[in-house]
């Protein structure tokens, strides 16, 4: 993969359920996801030859609280760094936005805890799920 072809821009809807249909997830309805992405704090989709391999979102309320909600890398880009770029373009985003103090949290899927570890994020105690990290500036 040439990476010089490789694109971020903000996330379509078409996009969002190109990826999210690669995923074992539900399915959701198109009316649904636009009315969630108007919502989005930021969001990117990393395109390779204008299609769809993966994507991120960050959503909650622009000042104390940010979840990294979708992250999805297509199956057949898998291993190529793109979750990485992805991730490094959600944390430019949050270390531009957050002023002082604010919770990050995510939740991982089974397995891929170690991949959110370099970015900073944290296993919570097993009586709370998910990830979280403290942004103090």
């Amino acid at each position: 993969m040439d990476k010089s072809q490789l694109q971020f821009i903000p996330l379509t809807l078409r996009h969002y359920q190109q990826l999210r249909a690669t995923t074992e997830w539900e399915k959701l309805e198109d009316n649904q996801v636009e009315r969630a992405m108007k919502n989005d704090l930021f969001s990117v989709c990393a395109c390779y030859n204008d299609q769809p391999v993966g994507m991120g979102r960050v959503v909650g309320d622009g000042a104390i609280y940010f979840y990294v909600q979708d992250v999805i890398v297509h199956p057949e880009f898998k291993g190529k760094g793109i979750g990485r770029m992805i991730m490094q373009e959600i944390e430019k985003y949050l270390n531009q936005t957050i002023s002082q103090y604010a919770f990050v949290g995510l939740m991982a899927a089974q397995g891929v805890a170690s991949f959110y570890h370099q970015f900073g994020y944290s296993k919570r105690p097993m009586k709370g799920p998910g990830m979280f990290k403290i942004v103090q500036k």
